[in-house]
């Protein structure tokens, strides 16, 4: 699964004026993406909004790209519950489909949870989504979801399904537990959503990134996935995360597009202002070699 993904963007999601999702938008920067050398690409990721985009809509995600020229096996979709009845329902229908893969969000609403509980809710996931569940990345965001993916967790899931729990991607932001994390698992699929991390990690066994960067910068977060340090990155994540780093990435693309439909967010987030953007854009364009 590590040689699948590589470098894979968590891609972001344009929205129309009504708050639907622009298709036709977001199968052609899938297809841009694909064609700079990406396997896989990423759908309903933090960086595309996923959990607050309703089922109905996300339940269109293969039909939908695969009517505008992306294939299901070039996407990896990203998945939440907090059940595990819908969370298992969504893995049935995206390994139907032919996806390359799943990123599962851990339950996140019940906290503190009690590591027997995470693991019988990925178990009853793992049981609905049936015989065909394979290429599971387990989605470590605990400043977001409240869970941690620990070690631990990640070893009784492998053992237990092994042909299912392929890696998993941490965005902790924490480097001692992605240290711990690949010292036990190197030989999983192990991806790195903070690129800052992303080469030290690449050398001590990781294998690529889900990288939200990745949508404006693809080449720099590949060198950064071969291994090599860029100082460049750490430039361009000041100038992003001076701003809620969703609509600062969102931003960015609107000014490398020059498409302000680039600029929509779902609530709860706020889109940045248009001088915002042009700023962002400005300090951007200002880091040599971009």
């Amino acid at each position: 699964m590590g040689k699948v993904i590589g470098m894979s963007a968590a891609l972001t999601t344009p929205f129309e004026a009504q708050g639907n999702i622009d298709w036709p938008r977001f199968a052609a920067h899938s297809l841009d993406l694909l064609g700079q050398g990406m396997n896989v690409v990423t759908a309903f990721g933090t960086t595309g909004e996923g959990a607050s985009i309703g089922t109905r809509i996300r339940a269109e995600l293969f039909d939908r790209m695969e009517a505008n020229g992306v294939r299901p096996g070039q996407l990896v979709e990203c998945i939440y519950g907090p059940s595990s009845e819908d969370a298992g329902w969504f893995a049935k229908r995206a390994f139907a489909a032919g996806c390359a893969g799943l990123l599962l969000c851990p339950p996140f609403y019940f906290r503190p949870a009690d590591p027997e509980g995470i693991y019988r809710w990925y178990a009853e996931v793992f049981e609905k989504a049936g015989a065909g569940a394979r290429n599971v990345i387990l989605y470590h965001i605990p400043g977001l979801t409240g869970v941690a993916i620990t070690p631990d967790l990640v070893g009784r899931l492998r053992t237990a399904f092994p042909e299912i729990v392929a890696g998993v991607k941490d965005s902790g932001g924490d480097w001692a537990s992605t240290a711990a994390l690949l010292a036990e698992h190197r030989d999983l699929t192990i991806l790195v959503g903070h690129e800052n991390h992303l080469a030290e990690a690449v050398r001590n066994g990781a294998s690529g990134a889900i990288s939200g960067i990745a949508n404006l910068f693809p080449a720099l977060v590949a060198r950064l996935v071969s291994g090599e340090t860029d100082p460049r990155i750490d430039a361009v994540l000041k100038e992003i995360l001076a701003y809620p780093v969703v609509p600062s990435i969102k931003a960015s693309m609107a000014g490398l597009k020059g498409d302000d439909t680039w600029l929509r967010t779902q609530a709860p987030l706020v889109a940045l202002s248009s001088a915002q953007a042009r700023g962002l854009g400005r300090s951007l364009a200002a880091i040599e070699g971009l």
